[in-house]
């Protein structure tokens, strides 16, 4: 998540976005399965990434209804990025969602230019050492309710969820990796992007939006029932150090020291895991605050988060 006071955001074109009809998700009774189904007759559809040896799971998380997120900080504060985003601790829930058990971050709109979200952040915390490899992988839907109907993230403005990883003291000594970045901006293209962070001094970073990647022109937000992969490769192999970021299997970007002037991965880490619904912006020439539609609630989705650690 980008702390867009420390330095000026570089707004790329939008992409050009397909856009899929929400047909399947027309009644929220067919969302919401424990309103009409006995939680433990559901079996959970899951989409989690199950790697096979030599990879060898490090972390889990499946989000199963009544859990406490007993592995995850709940943030109670304002965003750093936007003055219309507060973070309240009693948000981040779980959730039967499309038949799976899954956390769910939601906005409410308490005024005109303030907004309630949530913000989880995983106790545990990794760094490859040399000649290893971690694969964080999670399942995200992204999507908004009008009432009683659901709407498509892409008809929402202002909006902006995000699932990445980073070490909070001193940020950005030892980096940031934005796996997924999302903006909405209804009626243009909602845009989706990674990204980096880096700097040797706290507060200060020092490779600016160089790193962003936007995703793929054919990237549909509301394909596959809205539900993707989103997975980040961290390596270090002969003390060289490659980020790769890959959604639905699909190569998204590849970082090496040579992605960005200043850039240091072998400065990274050990970084803990983050998932977060922001609101709005600090700049309104990226987010204009009088523009922000959310219908009743804009949402994420979370059905699992998993980290693999293997040798090469």
């Amino acid at each position: 998540m980008k702390k867009l006071n420390l330095f000026a955001l570089t707004v790329s074109c939008a992409l050009s976005l397909g856009f899929a009809s929400c047909a399947d998700d027309a009644s929220p009774m067919a969302q919401d399965q424990s309103k009409n189904t006995n939680a433990s007759t559901v079996t959970k559809n899951s989409t989690s990434k199950v790697a096979d040896a030599p990879w060898v799971k490090q972390f889990e998380e499946t989000f199963d209804v009544g859990s406490n997120l007993s592995q995850w900080t709940k943030e109670q504060r304002a965003d750093y990025n936007s003055w219309y985003c507060d973070y309240y601790s009693s948000v981040p829930t779980t959730q039967w969602r499309d038949g799976r058990q899954c956390l769910e971050i939601k906005t409410t709109k308490l005024s005109t230019y303030k907004y309630q979200s949530g913000f989880i952040t995983s106790n545990y915390q990794y760094k490859p050492e040399n000649n290893t490899e971690y694969m964080l992988s999670a399942n995200i839907k992204l999507i908004a309710m009008d009432g009683g109907t659901y709407k498509s993230f892409t008809e929402t403005y202002g909006a902006w969820p995000a699932f990445w990883s980073v070490q909070g003291n001193a940020w950005p000594t030892k980096g940031e990796i934005d796996i997924m970045e999302g903006y909405s901006f209804a009626p243009n293209a909602s845009r989706f992007t990674s990204n980096l962070f880096y700097g040797t001094s706290s507060g200060t970073n020092l490779i600016g939006n160089s790193a962003e990647r936007n995703y793929p022109a054919n990237f549909d937000i509301n394909g596959n029932g809205g539900w993707h992969l989103y997975e980040s490769f961290w390596k270090m192999k002969d003390n060289v150090v490659t980020v790769t970021i890959k959604v639905d299997n699909v190569t998204v970007a590849t970082y090496t020291n040579g992605s960005a002037n200043n850039l240091n991965l072998n400065n990274f880490g050990p970084h803990s895991i983050i998932l977060n619904m922001n609101v709005g912006s600090k700049d309104s020439n990226f987010i204009d605050p009088n523009k922000i539609n959310l219908f009743s609630t804009a949402m994420m989705w979370v059905d699992d988060v998993t980290v693999y650690k293997r040798p090469i």
